[in-house]
């Protein structure tokens, strides 16, 4: 416990330094802002999901899994409450570098970065932005591209819709281009921190950093009329996910894969209504359906396949007064692997590093109420989920497959600050 306090104490003493410092902090015009949210929720799940922390971050609903007598031991409620997404974020503003404005966040919550270390204080975003009016550059921990911050489902689960939308922030360099009242390009670098690719070894950091191939993104977004913008991401990932193959000789092989998603904000006075569609190969790092698997070849050697998933979500919800509504719905598709996955004798696959293989396909919808008062919020959430659960098949995609469905009810609180 002791070690705890001491590291917080380490982590917010510049924010003491700058209170004490006043008269510095005024003469250079920067400025540093504490600011944050305190969060409270319970949950009630009728069924035995897939989730983590703890169950606060809900993927869907688990398949049956049958005791001696062949009861199913998944089917059954369970119920929930934590605190754990209570937030800090520091922001530094009014410095100058290079001719450019300059802002700088550093952010954490108590989610930690693994199921066994939940409640612990993690890092959210650690950038600094320099702004030369039309240019941009961020350099960082930050949302991936993949993410778009202005159209993302305001579900008030802190799951973010996954597995139907994106989760997942990355060190990146990023420059973007203002095209004026038309909107944005963007080009970004990127390289994996918390939300890590799969392989051999569970998920890791190391597939990517062994790959010496850093992670490009490019993204475009176009203010088609007032309150009408659309946009788009591409991706491209190039993972090595084994050092040597399965006879222990050294293998270069790596795994390219293409992922993109394009999007739609509609604004009006009285509601936003965000949709996207995604696809993509290799999703396993943004917490959705998919990764890879080792490819069956006639000469043997180590090579890897791709499997794809698409996906398409709607979110739309009022804007005004003190009592808000909202309504999300999302589908995701199993699309299988580019080539056939390789297999052993007793028909098991002889690598498979793939979230949710055995699912053909998953859906969510449920509506959202939220009451206003100040800076408190109340809310209430009802998510159904259902996820189709089959046998995986050599092509990667699912047959045979069975609905298992569950309902989450759930209550909020949140009072920022």
């Amino acid at each position: 416990m002791m070690k705890r306090i001491l590291i917080m104490i380490i982590a917010f003493a510049p924010l003491f330094s700058s209170a004490q410092n006043k008269e510095e902090v005024k003469k250079e015009g920067v400025k540093v802002k504490l600011s944050g949210f305190v969060t409270a929720e319970a949950i009630y799940d009728s069924r035995k999901s897939v989730s983590a922390r703890e169950g606060d971050v809900l993927l869907y609903p688990a398949a049956k899994s049958y005791d001696k007598n062949g009861n199913d031991l998944n089917d059954r409620s369970e119920f929930y409450m934590t605190t754990i997404h209570s937030r800090l974020n520091v922001g530094v503003s009014g410095f100058e570098a290079f001719g450019a404005k300059g802002t700088a966040t550093i952010q954490g919550d108590f989610a930690s970065t693994s199921n066994s270390t939940t409640g612990l204080f993690r890092l959210r975003h650690a950038f600094v932005k320099l702004d030369w009016g039309k240019d941009e550059l961020l350099l960082g921990k930050f949302w991936h591209p993949m993410f778009i911050t202005t159209c993302n489902p305001g579900i008030l689960a802190w799951n973010g819709a996954i597995p139907f939308n994106v989760l997942g922030r990355a060190p990146q360099i990023r420059y973007t281009r203002d095209l004026g009242d038309k909107g944005s390009v963007m080009f970004a670098v990127l390289s994996e921190m918390d939300a890590k690719s799969t392989g051999p070894n569970g998920a890791s950091v190391e597939y990517i950093q062994q790959s010496g191939v850093p992670e490009f993104s490019a993204q475009v977004k176009y203010d088609v009329a007032k309150g009408l913008t659309l946009g788009a991401t591409g991706v491209v990932k190039t993972l090595k996910p084994m050092l040597t193959d399965f006879a222990g000789v050294e293998t270069d092989e790596l795994l390219t894969s293409y992922q993109m998603n394009a999007w739609m904000t509609l604004k009006t006075d009285k509601f936003v209504w965000d949709v996207a569609g995604i696809y993509g190969q290799n999703l396993y790092n943004f917490v959705m359906l998919g990764g890879y698997g080792v490819k069956a070849t006639d000469n043997g050697n180590l090579e890897y396949t791709n499997i794809s998933t698409s996906s398409f979500w709607s979110d739309i919800y009022t804007t005004t007064g003190k009592v808000r509504y909202g309504l999300f719905a999302g589908y995701t598709k199993n699309l299988g692997a580019d080539d056939d996955l390789a297999t052993e004798t007793d028909g098991s696959f002889t690598g498979l590093y793939s979230r949710g293989g055995d699912i053909d396909y998953a859906y969510q919808f449920g509506p959202r109420v939220e009451l206003h008062s100040g800076k408190v919020l109340v809310g209430a959430q009802v998510l159904y989920t259902a996820a189709a659960y089959g046998t995986t098949k050599v092509d990667g995609t699912v047959a045979d497959s069975k609905e298992f469905s569950s309902t989450r009810s759930s209550l909020y609180l949140r009072y920022s600050f």
